[in-house]
């Protein structure tokens, strides 16, 4: 899997935070992890509320950390919250009805967005408890959120 680097500074994290007008002592992380190659799953629709941000730290120090995408087989105090999603991986992902990667799923390409899971075509709204981060950016043999012909 690739690996994103990065180097965190207090005006970074401060910035950021403003320029998405997150409040709050959680602001600053949430604010940051969204920049960085992620699947982003928000508690309301049209990417309010909070998010859950599917990433791992895989070796850290005071200022130089290294991120990469990771699937999550439960989603833990996240499952059944996602109202909304964001793809801002370069892989597609699956999101699951149900831990361990099981029942209903959907795929989301690279770069696609889900304002709202409520919606007729998908009634997936509060539904996702598992995440799985494909080794493509293609969605063969899943069903995609979105139609591409």
């Amino acid at each position: 899997m690739s690996r994103i680097r990065t180097r965190l500074t207090l005006a970074t994290v401060v910035s950021a935070a403003a320029m998405l007008g997150v409040a709050g002592a959680a602001a600053p992380a949430h604010a940051v992890d969204e920049q960085w190659h992620t699947l982003v799953l928000h508690e309301d629709a049209g990417y309010e509320g909070s998010v859950r941000v599917m990433y791992t730290v895989v070796s850290s120090d005071a200022y130089d950390r290294v991120y990469m995408p990771t699937s999550s087989p439960d989603l833990g105090g996240f499952s059944d919250k996602t109202s909304s999603l964001t793809n801002n991986d370069w892989m597609a992902w699956v999101v699951y009805d149900d831990k361990q990667y099981r029942d209903r799923h959907y795929c989301i390409r690279p770069g696609e967005t889900v304002p709202n899971l409520s919606s007729s075509k998908w009634k997936f709204n509060d539904k996702i408890s598992s995440a799985k981060r494909l080794e493509t950016a293609s969605c063969a043999g899943y069903p995609a959120f979105y139609s591409t012909g």
